[in-house]
């Protein structure tokens, strides 16, 4: 038997799952820790598109320091979110457990295609239970809404997610909490321009795939025995099994992934400035507040995102960028 005579290394990443995603709608896995006044460390917007703008560079380590750049931006619709319940949790040793829900009193009727309203709730009496376990709380979610019949995307059903209260003390944050109750949230309450945030997105799904294009494997010369679009080999005769890391097919695609430290370059209120002659294809026009991050991010368009503050530390200090230019121009040919 003869041994290779050239290395490579191994093909695709093993850190990475790559099932289906358990839900459309991205859920944070965790939180980054926060001092300070109590606010929500999250926002749920729909992505429209991408476009381009310039801003003067203001990295002093860059090369192009003070000089005007031109890069990729993508566009996030953020119509505003509502606050319609608060949910506690304790710790125990099996890790977080849910201690008590409060629910706002009144709904929006869009609410209905989500889930199941209670007809006679007694928001009083819940109130006081909750408040009685708040001792043994350590952390306070906001369990809010999105508003996507607001948009243009043409769905009224809408998106349910749990967001962290950041704040000093669990009743510090209850306190907040109650303020927001049935009440919408802007994207300016949580975010500002020149701030960096995670971003949470379900990936385009492309099916099942071969392990050449699921993996990156080589395609085996045209006289290999059995297959050529696969591994040489899956596995020895002992142990008899095929490991798990060996490239094989499977699902491409629709996978729930984050990207750190994305740039917020601008927050808008007003569509216009930023829609391309034609609107974005196969979105349209941006009828509410908007979100410009620089770069690119997971998801297809039309597709909710979670913004999230950021868990690792930013690659430099938070201040909004000076724009100089975006572009509006058709993206129709």
């Amino acid at each position: 038997m003869g041994s290779r005579t050239s290395h490579a290394p191994r093909r695709s990443s093993l850190g990475y799952r790559r099932n289906r995603a358990a839900r459309i709608t991205p859920k944070p896995r965790a939180w980054p820790a926060y001092n300070g006044q109590p606010k929500l460390l999250g926002f749920l917007g729909i992505k429209a598109g991408m476009s381009q703008l310039s801003y003067i560079e203001d990295r002093r380590q860059s090369h192009l320091a003070n000089r005007e750049v031109t890069v990729a931006c993508t566009v996030i619709e953020t119509p505003p979110i509502v606050v319609y319940g608060l949910r506690g949790y304790a710790k125990t040793p099996y890790g977080l457990s849910i201690s008590a829900d409060l629910f706002s009193s009144e709904y929006k009727e869009e609410l209905r295609r989500r889930v199941k309203t209670p007809k006679k709730y007694d928001f009083e009496k819940a109130k006081k239970n909750f408040e009685a376990k708040l001792p043994e709380m350590v952390e306070i979610r906001a369990i809010v809404h999105t508003q996507p019949y607001l948009t243009g995307i043409g769905t009224k059903t809408p998106s349910i997610s749990e967001i962290k209260i950041g704040c000093n003390s669990p009743s510090e944050g209850f306190e907040y909490g109650l303020s927001l109750l049935g009440k919408e949230v802007m994207i300016r309450d949580v975010f500002k321009a020149g701030e960096f945030a995670d971003v949470i997105a379900v990936t385009k799904g492309k099916g099942f795939q071969g392990p050449v294009k699921r993996h990156g494997i080589k395609i085996l010369q045209h006289k290999s025995k059995g297959t050529k679009r696969g591994v040489g080999s899956i596995g020895p005769w002992h142990p008899a099994r095929t490991m798990w890391t060996v490239p094989r097919h499977g699902q491409m695609g629709f996978h729930t992934r984050t990207e750190y430290n994305k740039r917020i370059m601008q927050i808008g209120s007003d569509g216009k400035e930023i829609i391309p002659d034609g609107g974005f294809i196969n979105y349209g026009e941006v009828k509410n507040n908007y979100v410009l991050l620089k770069g690119s991010i997971p998801g297809s368009k039309k597709r909710t995102v979670f913004l999230r503050k950021p868990m690792r530390k930013t690659p430099q200090q938070e201040k909004e960028p000076q724009i100089t230019y975006i572009s509006r121009k058709s993206q129709q040919g």
